[in-house]
């Protein structure tokens, strides 16, 4: 019955250790500062030329206009040309136009300046 007991308490401590351990923590285990690394990796979801503000929300919103249009036309070129430069280029304005009703091609634009350059 203690045995059991033991074992069970045992099993609890390691799933719970590996619930609140972060992913970097989990890859990583000599990094010097998971901190620093969990903050790298989050960012590094987007394109490092996008030099303005870090907006989650708004960075989302513009890789998913570059996804969508992906799933559309099913070619490669078109998700890496719409994302380069941070959005700003004439793939991701073709895309706009493509998929997303007039009216919001200028709220989009406005996006791309605040995380742009």
């Amino acid at each position: 019955m203690i045995a059991s007991q033991m074992l069970t308490v045992a099993l609890l401590v390691v799933v719970a250790s590996a619930w609140w351990a972060s992913p970097v923590e989990a890859a990583s285990p000599g990094a010097s500062s998971p901190w620093v690394e969990h903050r790298l990796v989050r960012r590094s979801l987007f394109d490092p030329s996008c030099s303005g503000v870090f907006d989650r929300e708004l960075l989302g919103r513009l890789n998913r206009v570059c996804d969508d249009c992906y799933n559309v036309f099913r070619d490669p070129k078109v998700a890496m040309e719409c994302k380069s430069n941070c959005f700003l280029n004439p793939a991701f304005i073709q895309c706009l136009e493509y998929l997303l009703p007039e009216d919001l091609h200028e709220e989009y634009q406005s996006h791309v300046q605040v995380v742009g350059k």
